[in-house]
Formats: C-alpha cells, sequence, structure tokens
C-alpha cells in the first residue's frame, strides 16, 4: 500500500533569543523573513513555495501556536536536518560558512564510484545542519522538487534550494519502528546495520536515499549521536504534505492524541514529538 505522506512541509527549531536567530537565518541561509513576533516568541521563514522554517522561543505557560496547546508542543532542541544544495555549490558554500565564521567539515557519504561529500556545521543553537548536494535531473522526484531557482539567495548566504531531512531521536527504537508505519503511513525504506537508525522516506514508496536523489526523508536513531558529532532532535515539531483522510484513520486507530482544524491534522507521537500533516498545495 503506497504511503500517505507525500513530502516535507517544514521544521520547527526551538531557540533562546529570537532576534539572534533571525539574524542567523536571514544573513547566513538567506531566508525570507515572513513573520517575527516577540511577544509570542515566533519567527517564521520562507524557505521555497512549498517549505517554510519556524523558530519559537519558549514562553512559560504561553504556547507558541494556541492551536496546539492540547498537545504540549515544543519546538526542536538539538536537532539535525539538513539542506538541499546543487552539487556545483559545495566549493562555495565552503568558503561563505569561512567568511561567516563558522566551523563545518565534510563527510563522503558515497561510495569511490560515485563520490557524495556533504558538509555538516551548527547554529547558534546547537541545531546541527547538512548541506546535501541533489541532482536536479534525477527522476526519483519529490511531490515538491527544487528548482535551481530556489538558491538565488545573495551573494553572501549559502544558496540553499530546500529542507531535505529531519532526524528525530526516539529512546524506544523497536517501539518507533514499528509505530511509524502503522501510526501515520511513513513508508520505512531501510536501517543502518551497525546502530538504531531507520530511515524512511517522505512519498509514495520506499526509495534508496544517497547518490544525489531529490527526495526527501524522515530519519529516526537511538539519542546517540550520529555524523559530525549530532544529535537527533528532542520533542520535534515537523510538518509534512499528506493525505490527510489517510493519516487521521491510521492516527485514530492508534488512539493517539490529535487536533484538527482546517484539514490540517496534528498528532502528538508518545516520544513527544508532534507531526503536522497537511493537505496537497
Amino acid at each position: 500500500m503506497a504511503s500517505p505522506i507525500l513530502d516535507l512541509a517544514g521544521v520547527t527549531l526551538e531557540v533562546n533569543h529570537l532576534p539572534r536567530g533571525v539574524r542567523f537565518y536571514t544573513q547566513v541561509l538567506g531566508l525570507t523573513l515572513l513573520e517575527h513576533d516577540e511577544g509570542r516568541g515566533v519567527a517564521q521563514f520562507r524557505v521555497n513555495d512549498a517549505q517554510t522554517l519556524t523558530l519559537w522561543k519558549p514562553i512559560t505557560r504561553q504556547p507558541n501556536d494556541p492551536r496546539l496547546a492540547p498537545l504540549h508542543v515544543r519546538g526542536a532542541s538539538h536537532l539535525h536536518y539538513a539542506w538541499q544544495i546543487q552539487p556545483h555549490e559545495l566549493d562555495r558554500c565552503k568558503a561563505l560558512l569561512d567568511e561567516h565564521g563558522l566551523g563545518w567539515q565534510e563527510i563522503d557519504l558515497g561510495t569511490p564510484e560515485r563520490p557524495d561529500p556533504t558538509v555538516y556545521f551548527f547554529d547558534p543553537f546547537g541545531h546541527g545542519l547538512e548541506l546535501r548536494g541533489v541532482d536536479l535531473a534525477d527522476g526519483r522526484q519529490p511531490a515538491y522538487p527544487p528548482t535551481p531557482g530556489d538558491g538565488e539567495r545573495g551573494p553572501h548566504a549559502l544558496p540553499v534550494l530546500g529542507l531535505r531531512e529531519v532526524a528525530l531521536a526516539f529512546g524506544d527504537y523497536p517501539a518507533m519502528k514499528e509505530r511509524l508505519p502503522r501510526a501515520y503511513g511513513f513508508a520505512f525504506a531501510k536501517e543502518q546495520p551497525d546502530r538504531d537508525f531507520a530511515q524512511f522516506t517522505l512519498g509514495p514508496d520506499p526509495e534508496p536515499d544517497g547518490n544525489g536523489t531529490p527526495r526527501r526523508w524522515l530519519y529516526a536513531w537511538d539519542p546517540q549521536v550520529g555524523l559530525a558529532d549530532m544529535f537527533g532532535g528532542d520533542h520535534v515539531y515537523a510538518q509534512f504534505y499528506a493525505r490527510v483522510e489517510e493519516v487521521r484513520d491510521r492516527v485514530r486507530a492508534a488512539g493517539l492524541p490529535h487536533v484538527e482544524e482546517g484539514g490540517v491534522l496534528a498528532v502528538r507521537d508518545p516520544e513527544g514529538h508532534v507531526f503536522e500533516f497537511r493537505p496537497p498545495r
């Protein structure tokens, strides 16, 4: 049965200083600021026509989004997530990170026959960012493919095309591996042989990762450091495009707490993550 999950729509990060976060994500990533509300502790950015990045400053006894208050949602802490770039931009990205005074680490995730160099660095709040090259001509396209124009962000900003992946930590890894396909419909693709690390394709069918695919991904692993000493996120709030009615049926059958408004479904996972499912654009 095809997965009802269609693509990655956005992610929300927790920060302790909203203006500093706005400066970083506008200047270093070149994102367009859509909203900055100090009273609510919220800043939201446009990534491309289909994706957003949001920052939340947690405020005592005040939900950043009242609609989600019953789910006790928080932004992600120390999240590892990735950005798509065109492969030929990698050297430029490293020079730009140097220009901004940011340390980085390069790791080749490919094979000798087909290298896949990837760059990792951290934002000011400990979130782990990754720059991953994508082949725009690859046939394995997501629902909302990246386009070259998405990377036009000014001479001093990283030429990111879109969000590629989000990585979550799960204390009970075996229960997670069973629950994510059953309770939501995520398409399990594979897991690593040497650690508790599962890959879910954000699309109708499980597909292999790597080698330039523009597909988007949900990664799930144990609460240990991964590549470049990056953690999967705790209490992650992530947004996905999906066939919402199919996800709703699964969520109800699993008995998970959820709220729905305007055709958008938000669900609290037993490990504290909140997943939001939005209808296709």
